[in-house]
């Protein structure tokens, strides 16, 4: 008897779960004029990606957009927001790579121009709104849009 009573306790609890699931995707995926929309968030900017080899291990890579600068150590992409950009945009894509085990020599340095276009990634009619661009640092080709 006490297992056909912990077997209506583990029913009833994965019943009121999934009704509360339910009741969160339906509020929480609503918009103005009862669109439904999904919950991705998402920023303004630029996001640049390479492929693991690429570059040397423990490398030190250094992503200027516009004169704005982020920094980071043994990474696999970097991203760097904008949320003052407000619309489509040319920017001046710059990405350094250096190695620090050949005391901080220079691997990398591109640079090339880059346009931030509209993405609404929750779909139309459905915030946020961003302006965005994907780019891949190719070692023989430099910086890239990915296809």
């Amino acid at each position: 008897m006490g297992t056909h009573r912990n077997h209506r306790y583990v029913r009833a609890a994965v019943a009121v779960t999934a009704a509360a699931a339910a009741v969160l995707l339906a509020t929480g995926c609503q918009s103005q004029g009862g669109r439904v929309c999904t919950l991705i968030g998402a920023e303004s900017g630029v996001t640049v990606t390479w492929q693991p080899g690429d570059f040397p291990a423990g490398a030190h890579y250094r992503l200027c957009v516009d004169g704005t600068c982020q920094e980071r150590r043994d990474a696999a992409f970097l991203n760097l927001d904008m949320p003052e950009v407000t619309g489509e945009k040319q920017v001046t894509v710059r990405l350094v790579v250096t190695d620090p085990a050949a005391s901080h020599r220079t691997v990398y340095d591109r640079s090339a121009p880059f346009t931030l276009r509209r993405h609404a990634p929750n779909g139309e009619g459905c915030g946020p709104v961003v302006w965005s661009t994907g780019v891949r640092a190719d070692p023989v080709r430099g910086l890239v849009s990915p296809v």
